[in-house]
Order: C-alpha cells, then structure tokens, then sequence
C-alpha cells in the first residue's frame, strides 16, 4: 500500500512548512505511548504553522474539519521531539490537509495524516468558494516557495 504522501500532489509536496512539538507526560498513557488523539492535536498545530506562513489568519475565517484519517507507524514516547511537516492540496471548495509526523531524533516517520476542512458562512452555511484574498495569500505563499527551490 502507498503511503498517503506518494499520492498527495507533488508541487504542493515541495511548499511544506515544518513545526516541532514534544511529547508531554500529560499526553501519554501508562507505557509512556502518546495517546492516539493527541495527533489530531499536533496535526492542528500544523496546519495553524501552515496558514500563518502563508499568511492566513484563521480569526478571519470560520473553518470546520469535514474529515480526518490517520495512519500510525510507531508510536511517539513521552519526551519525544516531534516534527510535523504540513503542506495542503490546490485550494478548491475546500482545503485538503496532509501531515507527516517524524521523531526528530533519527528522523523517523511515526505517523502522516490527512483532513478536510470547509469555509463557514455565518448566514448561509457552508460556503462554495474560498474568499479570493484567501487564494491569492496561498498562490503568493506556493510561488515564494517554488522561487526558493
């Protein structure tokens, strides 16, 4: 089987933005494994890592996650330094996420993830288009990454 990363589009696989975050006590269980719900969490802090890079506030925006799979390796241990490598799909009528999860120590791969997520229209509901200003900061964010390649 592929992994979900072999699939995802290659361009967008080249404009990653990485964040780091260890492994607390109050996030394992009693064999000192991470919880399994805690990567959804560190998945979040990647895709916030992402959207601020490119210059995206979620303040302006109302988002709702419509789906979320992951797929573990090996499990991430109390004190782990983790590295979480986020870069989305082409901006459509929704934003497809996709996340790898290293150890740093070693570089190995514990987990890659996946989500979608909708824009909110307070009034209407779910909106059917991204706001233009939001496709252009990710268009900008895309072509400084693939200049600096």
């Amino acid at each position: 089987m592929p992994r979900w990363v072999e699939t995802a589009p290659r361009i967008m696989r080249q404009a990653f933005v990485e964040t780091s975050v260890r492994v607390r006590w109050s996030e394992c269980d009693l064999q000192r494994h991470a919880y399994y719900g805690n990567y959804m969490t560190w998945c979040d802090l990647g895709r916030e890592a992402f959207a601020l890079a490119a210059g995206v506030d979620y303040r302006d925006y109302l988002v709702t996650t419509t789906e979320f799979h992951i797929r573990f390796h090996t499990p991430a241990h109390y004190l782990d330094d983790l590295l979480i490598r986020t870069w989305t799909a082409p901006l459509t009528i929704r934003l497809d996420c996709h996340y790898e999860i290293y150890r740093k120590t070693g570089g190995q791969l514990i987990a890659e993830a996946k989500s979608q997520h909708a824009l909110v229209d307070p009034q209407k509901g779910l909106r059917l288009t991204g706001p233009a200003s939001w496709h252009e900061k990710f268009e900008a964010f895309l072509e400084n990454r693939k200049a600096s390649l």
